[in-house]
């Protein structure tokens, strides 16, 4: 069983890639706030976690914290990063944490599940 965990504050996107991701053999979690997600990491280690850059908070970049946080604490988790407010800066910030890849939104499904499959997830 795969694990892969969805972190986004938007309802819609947990909603959307948390049906469009899940495949046999795949359990998925989702969190809307960092502290959610840490609380589930904290339970139980993920194969993948895809993470959005800007949660509610106020940095903008709470989605780059959060990866640090699961990479200290299962530093074996890949990480996907997405965001709708990509920069080179913020790009070169999520590839310097470890993070596996990096997308601007809009990405498609097709996209997301190709880095899965490169992942081993999917």
């Amino acid at each position: 069983m795969k694990r892969i965990l969805i972190v986004d504050d938007e309802p819609a996107v947990l909603l959307s890639f948390g049906k469009l991701l899940r495949f046999p053999g795949a359990e998925i979690e989702v969190a809307s706030t960092a502290g959610d997600a840490l609380a589930l990491i904290e339970a139980q280690p993920f194969d993948v976690a895809l993470l959005d850059v800007r949660l509610t908070g106020s940095d903008g970049q709470e989605g780059l914290g959060l990866m640090k946080a699961i990479k200290d604490r299962s530093p074996a988790t890949r990480v996907i990063l997405i965001t709708g407010y990509g920069s080179p800066a913020v790009m070169e910030a999520a590839l310097d944490l470890g993070a596996d890849f990096y997308f601007e939104k809009p990405v498609s499904y097709s996209v997301l599940r190709e880095a899965l499959q490169a992942l081993g997830v999917g």
